[in-house]
């Protein structure tokens, strides 16, 4: 199994991939939109992305699925002097991960109410740099680059239930011959992952002490914990308000003219793995 993920820590990668619960070719992306693009090309089976790459995909004609779900809420938009939201940014150069990612689609809805200048990134780490070096006022990406951001003065704008709310921050996605083909594989693909999900949100001092090691320092375990607990809403199903969040995304995406389809629930999703591996209520809120 060949899968993308990204270096977003409350993703369950980390943990499948440094305890070698899942044994398979992992391969790093800088983006949702770069690993939708891998996927084209046949360079990957299965991946961690965020809904509205996905769709990108689904919408030029790649025959994909999300199976599962990950995290909701988990798009933050951060600045140093924050007042009434959205007015806040009118005229300002808010920096974001590159077109079409959940975190670029979700800041232009906003563009309907108030001006502002969407500078966009190949890395969602050069955000990050941008920021702190003054040449950008808002930052809008995951929990990740809120708490490191906040180490250097900025604060969150809004709550990150209020920016779009059950906004499916990420979930799991495959190609369908794969998943045709390798069904009892990526069952215990998803029952790992939700276990991994579990833990990332009820064992958040764990989780942080295993992903401290993994970083080797660079971030001290206290930080990372802030980043697990900022939005802890981790789970691996796939409830009505998740689907609904993104179908809304989708056509917040057709407004933006970034897909040229009505895509349908059943386009998007396949729930048949998820119903057998998560049958009780889901766990996000």
């Amino acid at each position: 199994m060949r899968i993308g993920y990204l270096s977003t820590l409350y993703h369950t990668s980390h943990m499948l991939r440094i305890e070698n619960v899942v044994k398979a070719e992992w391969r790093i992306f800088g983006t949702g939109v770069a690993i939708i693009n891998a996927m084209e090309r046949g360079e990957i089976d299965l991946a961690y992305v965020g809904l509205t790459p996905a769709i990108l995909g689904i919408d030029r004609g790649l025959d994909m699925v999300c199976i599962a779900g990950g995290h909701v809420e988990g798009t933050a938009i951060v600045g140093r002097e924050c007042g009434a939201f959205p007015d806040c940014l009118e005229g300002k150069r808010v920096g974001v991960p590159s077109r079409g990612s959940i975190h670029d689609v979700i800041l232009r809805s906003y563009l309907e109410h108030v001006d502002f200048e969407v500078v966009n990134y190949p890395w969602a780490e050069m955000v990050f740099d941008d920021f702190i070096d003054g040449k950008l006022d808002f930052a809008c990406g995951t929990p990740n680059l809120a708490v490191l951001t906040m180490r250097y003065g900025a604060r969150l704008a809004v709550d990150m239930e209020s920016v779009w709310p059950w906004n499916p921050n990420y979930g799991i996605v495959v190609r369908r011959k794969y998943l045709e083909d390798n069904f009892e594989s990526i069952k215990d693909f998803l029952i790992k992952h939700e276990w991994a999900s579990n833990i990332l949100r009820e064992a958040p001092d764990h989780s942080a002490s295993l992903l401290e090691r993994y970083l080797r320092g660079e971030l001290g375990k206290d930080v990372v914990e802030r980043i697990l607990k900022l939005s802890p809403k981790y789970c691996s199903s796939l409830p009505e308000e998740y689907v609904r969040s993104a179908i809304s995304l989708s056509r917040e995406m057709e407004r933006l003219g970034y897909i040229s389809s009505r895509l349908s629930e059943r386009d998007v999703f396949d729930y048949e793995l998820v119903r057998e591996i998560h049958p009780q209520p889901q766990h996000y809120k």
